[in-house]
């Protein structure tokens, strides 16, 4: 019988994920004066925006990299800044009256400074792994690498380094060359070193 992975909701890494998303509009919202938040309870119209924000990123936003994965390479990446740019189109649509902008111009804005907070606040948080791991045990784990999803581990292949166990031998220093004493009994061949 096959053995199956029972797959549990983590509520805690939701919550999360809500806090940073909410975060992100919020200052985002604070600093460009063309985006607006217009709501009776700010804070909890802010969650409630960060749980539709975070649901548009899990299942809306996996799409559109999909589609635009060729153009993610050749923009080094500037195409999520697009992404984020309908993601919060969406936004507004789903929830009229609480995030607007004034044109698309400052919701592009908004893009790039909710795309950078939100990589600042969920490093923060610890959704996203390190850059670098300094642990011993963290060479022979591999690298981690992300596209704004779920994380995925890459094996390095490192070449095997000398220990200090093995010493290696010194090289040979370079002598001038000697006469052999065929050459020399020859006669009429010149011998490097000798004057002509």
């Amino acid at each position: 019988m096959a053995n199956y992975r029972k797959l549990q909701f983590n509520w805690r890494l939701m919550l999360v994920q809500v806090v940073a998303n909410a975060l992100a509009l919020g200052l985002a919202v604070l600093v460009l004066p063309g985006v607006r938040f217009q709501a009776e309870r700010l804070v909890l119209a802010l969650l409630a925006s960060g749980f539709i924000f975070g649901l548009l990123n899990a299942f809306l936003r996996p799409v559109l990299q999909f589609i635009m994965f060729r153009f993610l390479f050749i923009t080094f990446g500037l195409v999520l800044i697009v992404i984020n740019f309908f993601m919060l189109r969406m936004l507004a649509r789903l929830t009229p009256g609480w995030f607007e902008s004034d044109g698309w111009l400052w919701t592009f804005a908004a893009a790039i400074l909710v795309g950078l907070l939100g990589v600042f606040f969920e490093t923060l948080l610890g959704l996203r792994p390190p850059l670098r791991d300094d642990r011993p045990e963290a060479s022979t784990m591999g690298r981690w690498f992300s596209l704004g999803g779920a994380p995925v581990q890459i094996p390095v292949f490192e070449p095997a380094v000398a220990t200090a166990a093995t010493p290696t031998p010194p090289a040979p220093a370079a002598t001038p060359p000697t006469a052999t004493p065929a050459a020399a009994t020859a006669g009429d061949e010149h011998q490097p070193g000798e004057p002509s």
